[in-house]
């Protein structure tokens, strides 16, 4: 049983948002993925975000070029991507309903923390921490508190 009250209200959080048993909730917050391993199950994933810039008026040769050098540049951020998730379970509560959008919450805490990072690096993130999501390409919808989100303004 942990004694660690904090990270017993996200448990806890995190099972009502995601509708995880607590012990799966719990392993799932200690065991986080990996980069690469969110990398996999999202494969469009790069640092510009879900895709490409502008990938409707370029060719599929071109939008696989781009997406291939982008999501390297995601790959050498790892460090960076550790660090948020890390930052986003210490500050934000995961709820159900997908409303935070990636590109507005990565701004939020660029002003709290003054470092800077791209959207892709965010959302790697809040993948890896486990926030329900939902796609807006080329950026994600997450489940996160409102409240929290409102005390980094």
């Amino acid at each position: 049983m942990t004694q660690n009250h904090r990270q017993k209200s996200w448990i806890r959080a995190y099972q009502a948002a995601t509708g995880m048993t607590y012990l799966s909730a719990r392993r799932r917050q200690l065991h986080w993925p990996s980069l690469a391993e969110v990398m996999e199950e999202h494969p469009q994933l790069s640092n510009f975000g879900i895709g490409v810039f502008d990938a409707h008026r370029k060719p599929a040769s071109r939008r696989r070029t781009e997406l291939a050098a982008t999501r390297e540049q995601l790959r050498r951020e790892e460090h960076l991507v550790a660090e948020t998730a890390l930052w986003l379970r210490d500050h934000v509560t995961p709820i159900k309903t997908p409303t935070a959008n990636s590109y507005g919450v990565k701004h939020l805490i660029h002003n709290a923390t003054g470092v800077y990072m791209h959207n892709g690096v965010f959302i790697a993130s809040a993948l890896i921490v486990g926030y329900p999501f939902r796609y807006d390409e080329p950026n994600v919808l997450f489940g996160m508190s409102q409240r929290d989100l409102n005390k980094l303004r």
